[in-house]
């Protein structure tokens, strides 16, 4: 048995876990699922993720690949429709000591990783290597990829040093120190993570894409959608926070052809004078991407988690939360899921669900995670349903798919 230093990066997110799930797909045996898992968990040695054991104390890691694995479970088959209970009874199941556990519910796969060993780029990858993982299948090339050296610092290098003007666009962007308008009354809670999921019709993103091209030219799609997401949840009766937090993947800060299997993605917290304008929180996130900002949130973020390492108060959980919360929006788009367009799909495009559940750390954020498939969009929202109705919840974000246009054409209300 050998040990990997893990990144403070990975450590800091090791005291949590992503689920997702898949399907409808005609999958592997559960041999085959079992086999591949051990493959990809030998294959890459310690400088891989998969085969690693995270612990929340240490940043000394065991490379454990035989016993990496946890249960792999059969349940009954589900639904389209029952997915979302299926990954909230996951969550709520308790730790476990393993860093990857599966479950198999008919057609649907649910892979339940450490968030240690890396972010979402980790899970899509995980999950097609398993969805299609037959015997024979090679290894795929990232299970065999070392992580390049000091990622963070050559991303940092490359953007600011070459670019001296970066830095002044930076602090640009911060956000200026808000007022604290006082304590608000505190109860005591505990977590209870859920996940609720809604789809668009096939085509919502196209049709997103030509209204941006005609009356927002330049603007991101996941602006758009994250503002009309925003819309929807106001107009259901959420009060909604004027500080947003987007989390960005910056594996585009580091040089072509190199590889960070393990964590990468930075969330940075904007605030808004209204997270439903498609036009402000567009502007927010484009010059948040040109400034480099999310490599400084990085590495403040890690530099701060150092300290708490330091002190002894590293994964402090949250025992209270306001009486009366604002909800504080979250977005992890997972993008273009292409490496999972191939896959033996038993249903027609319409049917077909790609999803997750992120338990947010804070009791009154609610993480929405879409996932993209060509003309497919799906998103969940993670959420604690002692905190939130998942149901209104639900409702609000089937509306904001259901007819996003409508949304972000109305009037700033």
């Amino acid at each position: 048995m050998s040990t990997h230093s893990a990144s403070y990066r990975d450590l800091m997110r090791s005291a949590s876990r992503m689920i997702t799930a898949i399907g409808p797909l005609r999958l592997p045996s559960i041999g085959e699922i079992r086999d591949t898992l051990t493959l990809l968990a030998h294959a890459g040695g310690r400088h891989t993720p998969i085969g690693l054991v995270p612990t929340t104390e240490s940043r000394r890691w065991e490379h454990r690949p035989q016993d990496f694995l946890g249960q792999i479970r059969e349940l009954g088959p589900c639904t389209r429709e029952e997915v979302p209970q299926l990954l909230t009874r996951l969550a709520r199941s308790g730790a476990s000591a393993h860093p990857l556990n599966v479950a198999v519910a008919g057609d649907f796969l649910l892979l339940d990783i450490s968030h240690g060993l890396g972010d979402g780029r980790l899970a899509l990858s995980l999950v097609r290597a398993v969805a299609g993982g037959r015997t024979g299948t090679p290894v795929p090339e990232w299970a065999r990829t070392r992580d390049t050296a000091l990622p963070l610092a050559r991303a940092l290098t490359r953007t600011f040093a070459s670019s001296p003007t970066r830095v002044a666009r930076l602090l640009e962007s911060l956000p200026a120190a808000a007022h604290s308008p006082g304590s608000a009354e505190m109860v005591p809670w505990h977590g209870a993570p859920t996940a609720v999921v809604a789809s668009a019709a096939s085509g919502t993103t196209a049709e997103l894409r030509r209204w941006r091209d005609r009356e927002m030219p330049g603007a991101s799609v996941s602006s758009l959608l994250f503002a009309a997401i925003a819309r929807a949840m106001r107009s259901h009766g959420l009060t909604i926070d004027d500080k947003v937090d987007v989390l960005f993947d910056c594996r585009r800060y580091l040089p072509e052809g190199a590889t960070v299997n393990g964590n990468f993605a930075a969330l940075v917290r904007f605030s808004l004078s209204d997270p439903g304008d498609p036009a402000e929180m567009s502007a927010a996130i484009a010059q948040a991407t040109a400034s480099g900002r999310p490599l400084a949130s990085m590495a403040l973020s890690t530099a701060t988690f150092r300290r708490r390492v330091a002190a002894g108060s590293a994964h402090a959980r949250a025992t209270h939360v306001a009486a009366e919360p604002r909800t504080r929006l979250v977005y992890s788009d997972m993008g273009e899921a292409a490496l999972l367009a191939d896959l033996d799909w038993t249903d027609e495009p319409g049917r077909r669900l790609v999803t997750a559940l992120s338990e947010p750390a804070d009791p009154a954020s609610i993480v929405f995670t879409p996932v993209r498939r060509g003309p497919e969009l799906d998103v969940s929202a993670s959420l604690h349903d002692n905190v939130f109705d998942p149901e209104l919840v639900r409702i609000a974000l089937a509306d904001a798919l259901c007819d996003p246009l409508s949304l972000l054409s109305r009037r700033i209300f």
